[in-house]
């Protein structure tokens, strides 16, 4: 059982492993490809807004490439002088060029000298304008100067940004002629990126390859911004100078961006295209909130459904355990019952036969024989004994031993066998009590728990066979109703413990479980009968009481008895012992009632040798015949268990006849009739079957003796 729910629950555990660990797993490795796919797709937006902006801008700086070609065209081949007589239609023409190009501000032509010749803008140009010193001149004054755009200014004549765009003009014999000049508005180019980035962050610019910014969107604060040497798209060009991708952090509003970048074919231009990294991040988790939403609950109630299943499983395997340790417990009992039915139906008989052995053996031993009789008596005698105290451990294993339990002191009671433990224990075993302080009084049969106590010592003496330490311990426990829960019988609540501790060799668990098993024993053959451990396990069991063993191979035994607590005060008990002397008798008369004839015979004789009037009866019947004759008798001896009417009902109907009159029963197995739940009925006076004719007698002088307690048979 052990076995399947272990596999049970761990296959659970995996399923709640994998519960957790797969939709987690699943879900990274989802985040990762949702994560490389948010960047791919803001790649391909990246790339698709600046393609578009790129194009824009080819065009219009194929156009002004275009009307440039078309001022050349004019102007080839004339000087500066000739163009001045003309510049009223220079202008003209001039600014018909640039109202077919919106995104142009104006197109200038400037002599050798830096001074304007005809612009479109101004009408007449101012004569006294001097550009000799701007970049734009400058660049085209070398033989070879290429297409120029210069960087974004505020010119004093408009107050308008613009960046120029410059080209170098020829004279007719190949010298340095003077530039054409086309200003263009940034804001041309903003208006058209705005309708690119229009709702999200992207951000779109055209810079020169030295990073100098010529128009972006959203639009900087600044005029004549200029990325640094070391930004990303200084990075970018150096490497691969057609143009890439990189992420960075944007030098103009300082936003981790993701760039997109392109070159302008034939123009020293870049257009740039990005968007927030912020923005592309937060896209892909609202994508991954959208699946949270459904797996984590989904998630969450597998989860919560396996972890029920566990608890279930637990719970159903305990219940099987539960009820297999109810069912354990109940075979057992069932096995003591079965046991003690055996017992009680040989143990009338048998301890009728001896009572006629031990006790005609006792008074023959009594009188004088020589050695070799003598000893053969003493040793039928000793067998007798043996038998008799065979039959005795049945009976308590069997929890049908009559108890006449009492308050007791278990701390007096041990310290009171102290001296008797050394002398039975021997040298080689230290003994130590320890007495619970403020220790409860538990109310059991003061004989019985002295008897258990020594079979402990002496179990315990037997496993150090080289000696060792026995301690007993007392003191004052709560079992609770969880432990309760897990035997039989066992009811929550205050209990004496008495416990017995030994330095021995210790048990292995297969051997603790059959430990109070009749006839187990360990113990070589010859060397034990295997019922000490079964005779206290029945006496504990019979008193309400709990046994604990608690061992280990090499580690020793500890012995724990549970016994309840005697709440009630009253007179303490502690067992005394009968003597061998014979207590003599007075004449007083005394009815025998015994059915077995060699029994009564035994009695009789025992009984007339010490001084008393003796009558005798086979049953109840003869019994009450005899009384009703009004004869005087001061105590009738009667068995329990007798053919028709038997010892009690016997007493009870004696008792209104003769109500003055005393009453002493004796029995081998006295079933329900006098003892109830293993334990003497009030009132009443028991000798065990079998006796000796001292101890009867002893017993009989103390009960004569004594003064009827209220509701004793009298």
């Amino acid at each position: 059982m052990t076995a399947g729910r272990d596999r049970a629950l761990r296959s659970l555990h995996l399923i709640l492993i994998a519960c957790a660990t797969l939709p987690v797993s699943l879900f990274l490795y989802t985040s990762w490809a949702a994560y490389q796919s948010a960047f791919d797709l803001a790649d391909e937006n990246i790339a698709r807004a600046r393609d578009i902006a790129a194009g824009h801008a080819q065009a219009v700086f194929q156009s002004i490439e275009v009307t440039m070609n078309s001022v050349e065209q004019i102007t080839r081949g004339r000087s500066s002088e000739s163009l001045r007589l003309e510049e009223s239609e220079l202008n003209a023409r001039l600014k018909e060029m640039r109202a077919t190009i919106p995104d142009i501000e104006s197109i200038w032509l400037f002599d050798a000298a830096g001074h304007p010749i005809a612009s479109s803008l101004l009408i007449p140009v101012p004569s006294d304008l001097d550009v000799s010193t701007r970049d734009f001149f400058i660049s085209q004054r070398d033989v070879g100067a290429r297409f120029f755009i210069g960087k974004v200014f505020v010119p004093l004549e408009t107050t308008r940004n613009i960046f120029p765009v410059s080209k170098r003009r020829i004279g007719s014999t190949g010298n340095f002629n003077g530039v054409t000049e086309v200003s263009i508005q940034p804001s041309a180019f903003e208006s058209f990126f705005a309708g690119i980035a229009r709702g999200t962050s992207a951000s779109l610019a055209l810079l020169r390859e030295d990073g100098s910014l010529l128009s972006r969107f959203p639009v900087p604060a600044g005029v004549g911004l200029k990325l640094g040497s070391t930004s990303g798209f200084e990075g970018l060009i150096a490497q691969a100078p057609r143009g890439g991708r990189y992420t960075a952090v944007s030098g103009i509003d300082q936003l981790e961006r993701r760039f997109s970048v392109r070159k302008l074919s034939g123009f020293p231009i870049y257009v740039t295209a990005s968007l927030a990294m912020r923005d592309i991040r937060y896209g892909w988790l609202v994508w991954m909130a959208s699946h949270l939403v459904f797996g984590v609950p989904a998630t969450t109630l597998l989860i919560v459904l396996v972890l029920v299943a566990i608890r279930r499983t637990e719970a159903f395997y305990a219940e099987v355990e539960r009820r297999e340790a109810l069912e354990a417990n109940l075979r057992h009992s069932q096995k003591m019952d079965a046991v003690g039915q055996l017992t009680g139906g040989i143990a009338h008989d048998f301890n009728n036969l001896l009572t006629v052995i031990t006790g005609n053996l006792q008074m023959a031993l009594r009188r004088e024989h020589d050695s070799k009789l003598q000893r053969w008596i003493s040793n039928a005698m000793a067998g007798a004994d043996r038998a008799a105290a065979l039959t005795k451990r049945l009976l308590a294993f069997s929890r049908n031993q009559p108890l006449d339990p009492r308050p007791v002191d278990a701390n007096r009671l041990i310290a009171g066998l102290s001296e008797l433990l050394n002398r039975t224990l021997g040298e080689k075993v230290s003994i130590e009590t320890v007495g619970g302080a403020g220790l409860w009084q538990t109310e059991v049969d003061a004989a019985e728990l002295e008897s258990s106590v020594i079979n402990l010592a002496i179990n315990a003496r037997d496993a150090m066979p080289d000696g060792g330490k026995l301690t007993i311990e007392t003191g004052n426990a709560f079992l609770d109703e969880d432990y309760c829960e897990a035997f039989q019988d066992l009811q929550p609540g205050q209990y004496v413990m008495i416990s017995v501790t030994d330095t021995g060799c210790g048990m292995a668990t297969e051997v603790v479980e059959k430990a109070t098993e009749p006839f187990f024993t360990t113990k070589p053959t010859g060397h034990g009968t295997g019922l000490g451990l079964s005779q206290v396990y029945g006496f504990v069991k019979q008193s309400g009481g709990h046994l604990r063993i608690y061992s280990e191979p090499g580690e020793g035994t500890t012995v724990k008895i549970y016994l309840p607590r005697c709440v009630a005060s009253g007179p303490e008990l502690t067992p005394s012992n009968a003597g061998s002397r014979l207590e003599e008798g007075s004449g007083e008369a005394i009815l025998v009632v015994e059915d077995d004839a060699e029994v009564r015979s035994y009695v009789v004789e025992a009984l007339s040798g010490v001084g008393y009037h003796v009558l005798e009866a086979g049953d109840a019947e003869a019994a009450l015949t005899i009384l009703a004759t009004g004869t005087k008798i001061q105590l009738m001896l009667t068995d329990v268990v007798m053919p028709g009417m038997n010892g009690r009902a016997l007493a009870d109907a004696a008792r209104q006849s003769h109500p003055g009159m005393k009453t002493l029963f004796m029995t081998g197995y006295s079933r329900n009739a006098i003892v109830h739940q293993g334990r003497l009925d009030p009132g009443v006076s028991l000798i065990q079957k079998p006796f000796s004719q001292a101890s009867l007698a002893s017993r009989i002088r103390a009960i004569l003796d004594s003064r009827p307690a209220p509701g004793e048979s009298a």
